[in-house]
C-alpha cells in the first residue's frame, strides 16, 4: 500500500504541504498546467529552493498576491466545479473547503452560506488546496498518515482582529487528531492545513512500518529557531494486507449493574466503533470486574471516551495506538437454489484466502425452510468455495 507520512514537527500549512510535494518529485510544469485550468486569473507562483536551519526544502508562496475579495463556500464550489479538472481532484478540493465551512460556521454560530473566509477564501488558499490535491493525485497515494502536530500558542491578527493561537477553526478541525502546543510561541499550524489533514490524514503517532522511498521538505514562511519544514515520507507498508492505524480504549469496571454491559455495546456500535469485547479480570482486593475494551478509529476516540464516561461507572480509560493489519475484503452473492446468499472473501495478492457467508442470510434460509443452520452455512460455503475462489482471483 502506498502510503505518505507527515511529520508535522513544525506544523502544517497549504503551501508547506504543496511544497513538500514539490520537494518529493511533483513535476511543477503538471502543477502549472492543471491551475491553469481553474477558471481564475492566476498570479505568479514562487516555487524556489531555500534552506531552513540547515535543512533544504521547497518553499512554496503565491507571489505579490493579496486578493482582498470574500468569498463564500457557494462562490469557491462553484469556480472549482467549472474547472477542467479531474472529478477526483475537484470532489476532493470542494471537500476540504467544505470541511472548513463546517468548522467557521460553528465556531461562528452562523450557517455554512453564511460563511466567508476572509484570509482562506482569498486566491492563494484555494492554489494550495487544489494544488495539494493534484499532487496527491499525481502520486496515487493510498493512505496518509501523520504524527503530533504542533499547534504552538499566542494570538494573532487576522479579519475578525485578535484570536488565540490555536486559530479556532484549526482546533475544530483538529478534533480527534494527536497535538501539543510546543514550546514554541507562533502559529505554526493553519486552518488549511488543519483542513487538508482532516480530508485526508488519519492519527499515527511515531513513525509507521515503511519502506522509504522518497522523502520531502516543504519549507514555511517564517524563519524560526527550529527548521520550518513539513517533511513528507513516501513509502510503501505491506502489499499483501492493508495497514491502518487504531486506537484500543481501555477501562476496567467493579461497581456496574451487569444489564448496563448491553445497552453501553449498542451504543458503541451506533458510533462506529471497529469492534468492543468484555473481558472478565479479577481486581484489587480479589473484587471480579470486567475489563471493557474499544477498537476505534483516531477521529472517533473522543466520543467514545465520553460515551465511557458518561455510560459507564468509570472514572478513568487508558488509551493507546495499535496498527491493524486486514487482507483486501470483498462481498459476493451466489445463489442456493431460488435464495441469494451473500458471501464475504478475503485476498492476499489477488488470492482467496478466506470465504464466509453471510451468517442472517443463513439463518433466514434455516428458518424459512426448516434447515439446521449449520446444514445451510456449509452449503453456502461450498457454493462460494466452487464459485468465488475462481472468479475473484
Amino acid at each position: 500500500m502506498k502510503t505518505l507520512y507527515l511529520d508535522c514537527n513544525a506544523g502544517i500549512s497549504g503551501n508547506m504541504f504543496l511544497g513538500a510535494l514539490l520537494d518529493l518529485g511533483f513535476p511543477r510544469e503538471q502543477l502549472n498546467q492543471e491551475l491553469a485550468k481553474l477558471p481564475i486569473h492566476l498570479p505568479v507562483l514562487q516555487i524556489e529552493r531555500v534552506v531552513k536551519n540547515g535543512i533544504s526544502a521547497v518553499y512554496f508562496e503565491v507571489e505579490h498576491f493579496h486578493e482582498h475579495q470574500h468569498r463564500g463556500l457557494h462562490d469557491i464550489v462553484d469556480l472549482i466545479t467549472k474547472a477542467t479538472l479531474s472529478q477526483r481532484v475537484k470532489d476532493r478540493a470542494i471537500s476540504c473547503f467544505q470541511k472548513l465551512a463546517a468548522a467557521e460556521a460553528k465556531i461562528h454560530g452562523v450557517s455554512t452560506d453564511e460563511v466567508h473566509f476572509h484570509e482562506v477564501g482569498a486566491l492563494d488558499a484555494i492554489v494550495d488546496i487544489v494544488g495539494v490535491c493534484l499532487g496527491l493525485d499525481y502520486f496515487r497515494i493510498e493512505q496518509i498518515l501523520v504524527s503530533p502536530v504542533r499547534l504552538g500558542f499566542g494570538t494573532v491578527q487576522c479579519a475578525h482582529g485578535v484570536i488565540p493561537i490555536p486559530a479556532p477553526a484549526t482546533m475544530e478541525l483538529l478534533q480527534g487528531y494527536q497535538v501539543y502546543g510546543g514550546e514554541l510561541e507562533g502559529e505554526w499550524a493553519t486552518p488549511t492545513g488543519a483542513a487538508l489533514l482532516r480530508e485526508f490524514a488519519q492519527t499515527s503517532g511515531s513513525l509507521p512500518e515503511l519502506q522509504i522511498q522518497k522523502i520531502g521538505y516543504g519549507a514555511g514562511t517564517a524563519n524560526r529557531s527550529i527548521p520550518n519544514v513539513l517533511r513528507i515520507v513516501l513509502g510503501s507498508s505491506d502489499t499483501g494486507s492493508s495497514k491502518e492505524t487504531q486506537v484500543v480504549i481501555e477501562t476496567n469496571i467493579d461497581n456496574m449493574n451487569p444489564e448496563f454491559f448491553g445497552f453501553l455495546g449498542e451504543q458503541l456500535f451506533q458510533t462506529g466503533v471497529r469492534d468492543y469485547y468484555l473481558t472478565p479480570v479479577y481486581m484489587k482486593k480479589g473484587r471480579p470486574g470486567t475489563l471493557i475494551t474499544v477498537v476505534v478509529d483516531p477521529e472517533k476516540q473522543i466520543e467514545v471516551e465520553n460515551l465511557l464516561f458518561t455510560q459507564t461507572t468509570t472514572l478513568g480509560v487508558r488509551k493507546y495506538l495499535v496498527r491493524r493489519s486486514c487482507l483486501e475484503r470483498k462481498t459476493e452473492q451466489v445463489k442456493m437454489g431460488s435464495e441469494v446468499i451473500h458471501i464475504k472473501a478475503g485476498l492476499m495478492n489477488g488470492r482467496v484466502l478466506k470465504l464466509a457467508p453471510e451468517y442472517e442470510d443463513c439463518v433466514r434460509i434455516a428458518r424459512e425452510y426448516n434447515r439446521p443452520l449449520k446444514d445451510v452455512y456449509e452449503e453456502a460455503l461450498q457454493i462460494g468455495r466452487k464459485e468465488l475462489a475462481v472468479k475473484l482471483s
